[in-house]
């Protein structure tokens, strides 16, 4: 008999507990939404954050570039300077003149320069104010004069040095003199005391140093120092220590400006603008998913929990009333149309389904008449094999009374030894009906050996031995006799490999023909 619909719909068997369509569009959609607004939020602060983080460095550099252009320039006016002098021949006449070069100098440049000098191609130290050198003392041996002289026409800086009277971080711009003839008469030379150059020049947590990373000058304080030489050469250098940054540029005369700044600072202030941009997305985010939410529940969630109602409302047995669902979408709606034309349908093939099943129970029967009929053939025909086996082994007992009276046996033991194998239950079946053919093969055997008394002889016993490969040839290569094929041709195979016609070891031999060798006298 046919259900009521209500009980036809149910599933059976164990069903997975499946969510609301108003919980899987909040726990997916508008969860997965906000995740991937969140993400990209995210990646707005970061992108914010660095933004203008790279503009405090952009800004960093702009300001190295500043300080290393004034600082260059103000040390190429001292260098531009001695060109300007060293051009005119007048005051280097004799040692008045330049003692007279040199006060005004001083008198001009000081405190940026200290104790002008002129190194004489005779070896004389003049410089104001005066200083006395010693007689050892020979400016054509220092270091200012030598490189003066190897590029005549350009002035020169020599590294940063300690003034030996002064005690403070000076630089030396240099220039060889000559007179009209270009014979050279000696070299200019300015004492630049780096502190009092630098001071309108740097700003603060800025600073001038060597190559060895000494301080030459400084404003402000600063938190920590570096040695550009220990730095790969290029044009900019920037060295993290701690919370801050150092941002080294070569310069003139073998020394670098460099500037320090806060990491923390700026990290703080790069925070600002990108939280400000991160709180406004969320607030965006927020406010979307909570509108989307709110259309989701109008447009689709509500028309589909109405229509599911109204599925509901069928199954137990109420009629289908799906137009009182208002949809607003094209999709909800043709669900709707599809919906009611397929419970017409299913209306229809209802009817015909009942007029059908007293048809399906009617060839339901006579197929399981039909079964009984079959499987009492089966047993039949299981019956005539036993029976034929039987009549074989018989045969084989007339035919060799020895061999005749373990028939029975072996075939009750084989059965046994099977089932206590655990083997399949058709297999344990074919063993118990094959067994009793292990010996077919000796019905071509002359009966005077097999019932001859006494010891065989070695040619008699070979003779006897190829029963097996007999009884195989009788029994064929059908494949519906394997079992029987191979109980015949392997039940004298020992497990060791001493057995016969193979010398078969272990599990090379067939589990049927071990279980008929076990229950066969030794």
């Amino acid at each position: 008999m046919l259900k009521d619909r209500r009980a036809s719909s149910k599933p059976t068997g164990k069903v997975m507990k499946l969510p609301k369509l108003n919980d899987f569009l909040e726990n997916h959609i508008l969860r997965n939404t906000f995740l991937l607004t969140l993400v990209i939020s995210f990646i707005l602060f970061l992108t914010v954050f660095f933004f203008v983080f790279r503009i405090f460095e952009a800004q960093e550099l702009v300001r190295i570039t500043q300080l290393d252009r004034n600082w260059t320039n103000t040390l190429d006016s001292f260098g531009k300077l001695l060109i300007v002098l060293s051009a005119q021949t007048e005051p280097f006449k004799d040692e008045e003149s330049v003692r007279n070069l040199t006060k005004k100098i001083y008198e001009n440049y000081h405190p940026f320069v200290a104790y002008p000098a002129f190194g004489s191609n005779d070896g004389k130290m003049i410089s104001y104010p005066d200083y006395d050198y010693g007689q050892d003392y020979d400016p054509r041996k220092r270091p200012w004069y030598q490189t003066a002289l190897q590029d005549p026409q350009n002035y020169v800086f020599v590294k940063p040095f300690t003034h030996r009277i002064l005690n403070e971080p000076t630089m030396a711009v240099a220039k060889a003199v000559y007179d009209e003839r270009e014979n050279l008469l000696g070299v200019l030379v300015l004492d630049l005391i780096v502190s009092k150059i630098a001071e309108n020049l740097l700003s603060d947590r800025s600073y001038i140093i060597d190559r060895t990373g000494q301080i030459l000058a400084k404003r402000g304080t600063i938190k920590a120092t570096f040695t550009p030489s220990s730095s790969k050469a290029k044009e900019v250098l920037i060295v993290v220590i701690g919370l801050n940054r150092y941002i080294a540029k070569p310069s003139t005369g073998d020394t670098y400006v460099v500037i320090e700044s806060s990491l923390l600072a700026q990290i703080a202030i790069s925070l600002i603008p990108s939280s400000s941009v991160l709180l406004a997305v969320l607030i965006v985010n927020f406010l979307a998913v909570k509108r989307m939410k709110s259309t989701l529940n109008k447009i689709v969630i509500d028309p589909v929990e109405k229509i599911v109602e109204s599925l509901r409302s069928y199954l137990s047995g109420k009629p289908f009333e799906i137009e009182k669902v208002s949809c607003s979408i094209y999709e909800t709606r043709m669900l709707a149309g599809e919906l009611s034309d397929m419970v017409t349908i299913i209306e229809s093939q209802m009817q015909e389904l009942k007029a059908s099943y007293e048809q399906l129970e009617a060839s339901q029967q006579e197929l399981e008449d039909s079964y009984k009929r079959l499987k009492l053939k089966e047993e039949e025909v299981i019956l005539a094999y036993k029976t034929l086996s039987e009549r074989l082994g018989m045969v084989i007992e007339n035919f060799d009374e020895p061999t005749g009276k373990h028939i029975q046996r072996v075939s009750k033991l084989s059965k046994f030894l099977a089932e206590k194998f655990n083997l399949p239950k058709d297999l344990v079946k074919q063993i118990e009906l094959y067994a009793p053919l292990h010996d077919i093969g000796k019905i071509k055997v002359p009966t005077g050996i097999l019932n001859k008394p006494g010891r065989l002889t070695q040619e008699e016993f070979e003779l006897v031995r190829k029963h097996v490969l007999w009884g195989s040839e009788i029994i064929g290569n059908d494949k519906k006799l394997e079992i029987a094929r191979n109980i015949v041709l392997y039940h004298h195979e020992r497990y060791d490999g001493s057995g016969y016609p193979f010398g078969l070891k272990g599990n090379q031999i067939p589990i049927e023909a071990q279980i008929v060798t076990k229950t066969l006298c030794p």
